[in-house]
């Protein structure tokens, strides 16, 4: 089959999401993961069978307070991955997110490489997804595609502004409160990659979503990845902008964000999820090093990947004393002094 413009456009961010992972040519965003240090609970007085990695998100309750982010479809190599994603998920007891189904609606001959997640993860958890621009009947239709249980509609200038061809206007408030309001599952609204501020979370209390997902700097660089892909040179370098996982789940409490959030960008590690739940995070997920992992390894190589997490969160959380999710946050930890000057700049911040 003859593919478009756009899926072949979504064979260049899978290839070139892959290569800055494997390069690891981006330089960090602002403060890190390692940035966090724990303090060790001495006297945990707990065993590791006790520790609950349960979470509670959309009244669901999921084995893994970790999922599989959306990364792709709409191409037959995108569709191939999408398969083995979901395969994984499926043999892993992982949700899943499909990456942005607005092709499909322009092009339905491809709807069969989203449809694909559902058919090897015929009872998992699905998450559809599309940009903060679709009209309800578009995201009905990305819901009825794979069944999904929830959408993420994805907020993007910065990645919009750097591609070629991309939008250079935005208007998204009004459509996002009616899709909230109409959609039939939780709606979650995503960044891709540039991070969230205290002004993002103070909006986003007004349209109150399911569930806000930060998408934090430090994993893929979309900035980077859409400035490769263009065909001219183009002075518009924005590969160091935006606020990391870590300053975006600190920005929604100084926020004082009462809605559930989902920490994505940059997490490779369970000491990583573990982290992003220390900072109010209800739930995690990861693309970029899971993606990198089964272009590596294949299959079996991300399964076991993943099963390594599972089995270190318990002990993360003994090695915490916490029983329960929930009790990380209340754990002490230690702030470097760089991620301490971004908290202080941030409450004396002004609009």
């Amino acid at each position: 089959m003859t593919e478009s413009a756009q899926a072949h456009r979504k064979n260049e961010h899978l290839s070139l999401g892959v290569k800055l992972w494997r390069q690891q040519e981006n330089n960090p965003i602002g403060a890190t993961f390692a940035d966090v240090r724990w303090l060790p609970a001495t006297f945990p007085e707990m065993a590791v069978a006790e520790a609950d990695v349960h979470t509670t998100l959309f009244n669901h309750t999921f084995d893994w307070p970790f999922y599989i982010e959306a990364m792709t479809g709409g191409s037959n190599l995108t569709g191939r991955i999408n398969g083995q994603l979901a395969s994984v998920a499926q043999k892993t007891g992982l949700a899943m997110a499909v990456g942005s189904q607005s092709i499909a609606l322009k092009e339905p001959e491809v709807a069969q490489t989203f449809k694909i997640a559902r058919e090897m993860h015929p009872d998992g958890f699905l998450i559809a997804n599309l940009g903060a621009d679709h009209p309800i009947a578009h995201v009905r239709d990305a819901i009825d595609m794979i069944d999904a249980n929830a959408i993420e509609l994805h907020v993007n200038v910065a990645q919009e502004l750097v591609m070629a061809e991309g939008d250079r206007a935005f208007y998204w408030l009004d459509n996002l409160a009616t899709v909230i309001a109409k959609s039939p599952v939780p709606v979650i609204v995503k960044e891709v990659g540039f991070g969230m501020s205290q002004q993002a979370f103070d909006t986003l209390k007004q349209l109150q979503p399911a569930a806000i997902n930060v998408g934090g700097a430090n994993g893929t660089n979309f900035a980077m990845i859409e400035r490769r892909r263009n065909r001219q040179a183009d002075n518009f370098n924005i590969d160091q902008f935006g606020l990391s996982t870590v300053e975006s789940l600190l920005s929604a409490q100084l926020a004082q964000n009462t809605l559930p959030v989902i920490a994505t960008g940059g997490i490779a590690s369970a000491n990583d999820v573990m982290t992003s739940l220390m900072l109010g995070a209800t739930m995690t997920s990861s693309a970029g090093y899971i993606l990198n992992t089964l272009m590596t390894h294949g299959e079996a190589g991300l399964i076991d990947e993943i099963i390594s997490w599972q089995h270190a969160l318990p002990r993360l959380m003994t090695l915490l004393g916490a029983r329960h999710l929930s009790e990380l946050p209340s754990k002490p930890r230690l702030y470097a002094p760089n991620l301490q000057n971004f908290i202080n700049q941030s409450k004396n911040a002004t609009p």
